[in-house]
């Protein structure tokens, strides 16, 4: 019988307690809230604002340090400068530039004057001869001269046109005579310019922008370095500045 009761009191009990109610809260110790972030912001010297995203300084400044370029160090490098001894140097991007290799019957004075330019800043070479020229208020103008493949003018022109021709898709481009330069040819495309030149035994050409000189100056000076004498091989330059030998 007691076994019975006992029985009993056992199947009552979840009813007991949800009559007599819920035992005590149990007092559980509170976590400590977390530590809030710092705001990081441009504000913060230790990061550098790039677009969008933020990033640390340190390694902004050790990316620029590999992806910066040494500065040019090569005397005439965006100046004029003649201590080299040998010509007037000027390079406007060169890092370490050079007199020119030859002489072309250029005549930097002449030049000046035919197509009312101001000072002559200079030369050097990188494929072909640079000549730079200035005018107040532009970029500095320039003239490149080298020698070409081909026997005659006529030769080095076909080469030329064809170049042109292909390039451009323009089946119409072809180099025609320089007004009052006997034996010359010229071309020209947008802003370029090309000459090509007879009288020495390798083939001139002159190459410039239309900043340096109107056609009707640039067919003067081209008469000039037609007319030019050609040096003897070995001769020495006959001054820092280029004249045309006569």
């Amino acid at each position: 019988m007691r076994d019975d009761m006992s029985t009993r009191v056992r199947s009552l009990l979840p009813l007991l307690l949800l009559v007599g109610g819920c035992p005590s809260e149990v007092n559980v110790p509170s976590r400590p809230a977390r530590p809030v972030a710092p705001v990081v912001d441009e504000d913060d010297p230790r990061v550098v604002r790039d677009g969008d995203d933020l990033y640390p300084a340190a390694v902004i400044q050790r990316v620029e340090e590999k992806d910066r370029k040494p500065a040019p160090s090569g005397l005439g490098t965006g100046k004029s400068d003649e201590t080299n001894g040998v010509c007037r140097l000027y390079a406007p991007r060169l890092p370490d530039p050079e007199c020119c290799k030859g002489e072309y019957g250029i005549d930097a004075e002449f030049v000046e004057k035919a197509c009312g330019l101001e000072l002559y800043l200079g030369e050097s070479f990188q494929g072909t001869c640079g000549y730079y020229f200035h005018r107040t208020g532009e970029e500095p103008s320039w003239m490149r001269a080298s020698f070409v493949d081909g026997a005659t003018v006529a030769d080095a022109v076909a080469v030329h046109d064809a170049k042109l021709k292909l390039k451009g898709k323009d089946d119409s481009f072809a180099s025609t005579p320089v007004p009052g330069v006997e034996g010359a040819m010229w071309s020209s495309r947008e802003k370029l310019h090309w000459a090509f030149l007879p009288g020495w035994d390798k083939v001139r050409m002159v190459s410039w922008s239309s900043a340096v000189c109107s056609d009707e100056a640039m067919s003067k000076v081209l008469a000039k370095m037609v007319s030019a004498k050609q040096p003897i091989k070995g001769a020495a330059r006959e001054g820092l500045v280029p004249r045309a030998r006569s």
